[in-house]
């Protein structure tokens, strides 16, 4: 079996989404948590840009500290389920994983900093948006919420043009629905996107029939189904 380390935080995050892929692919992880929130891993020091999640895979020495690369390094090193058929497929799945990465990035982490009071500008500069600069944590809430529904508006309305089904890309789960499924049950189920779920009247995806029909259908995975209680554990 191959072996990585895989460096991230107690969270659901850009994290989980690799561990499910490494379930999937028949790859053991050794999970360690990275300041500020644990103490095996430093990202200041220890991770070559500084930000996580970071991998190495003990196979051959490989260092990657990249979303997309670690993704789609293991997909293609390790081939499996979530590995795309052919060129075309691999275009289509980098696109919807890019689409779940936006939405992480714009609307997920910025919820982030409101949730846990993150108000160092530095940060939410980072975060390639300032959710609290403008009116404070209701103005901030507001304002992520109505981004949150004309992003899935976009989505939603993509995939029933295009009739999709089961999956993004049709009949194969790709790692771009494993993201999708990993964003919607965090703002589903983890303790901390409460705000979110309050914001939209306790029904956060309501009219994205076609998303959550895709992201019930991989929870129904056996490898990604035996994650699903990680999602009420976790505080986002």
């Amino acid at each position: 079996m191959s072996n990585i380390d895989l460096v991230y935080l107690p969270v659901i995050g850009r994290g989980e989404q690799i561990n499910i892929i490494c379930e999937m692919h028949d790859i053991s992880v050794n999970y360690l948590h990275s300041s500020p929130m644990g103490s095996d891993f430093d990202k200041d020091t220890q991770a070559p840009f500084g930000v996580i999640p970071w991998m190495k895979d003990h196979a051959n020495g490989l260092e990657l500290n990249d979303s997309m690369a670690i993704v789609q390094y293991l997909v293609s090193q390790y081939p499996g389920p979530l590995t795309p058929k052919n060129h075309e497929h691999a275009a289509l799945v980098s696109m919807y994983w890019g689409w779940a990465q936006d939405y992480y990035s714009f609307v997920l982490s910025p919820f982030h900093d409101i949730i846990t009071g993150h108000n160092e500008v530095f940060w939410r500069n980072l975060r390639l948006t300032d959710s609290l600069s403008d009116g404070g944590k209701d103005t901030g809430v507001a304002n992520l919420t109505k981004l949150h529904k004309s992003r899935l508006e976009f989505l939603e309305k993509h995939l029933a043009n295009i009739n999709s089904g089961p999956f993004l890309t049709g009949e194969d789960c790709s790692y771009a629905d494993i993201f999708l499924y990993t964003c919607v049950r965090a703002v589903e189920k983890t303790g901390g996107f409460a705000i979110l779920r309050d914001a939209c009247d306790g029904d956060p995806f309501s009219g994205c029939e076609k998303i959550l029909e895709i992201v019930n259908n991989v929870g129904k995975i056996p490898e990604v189904s035996r994650s699903a209680e990680k999602f009420g554990q976790s505080p986002i």
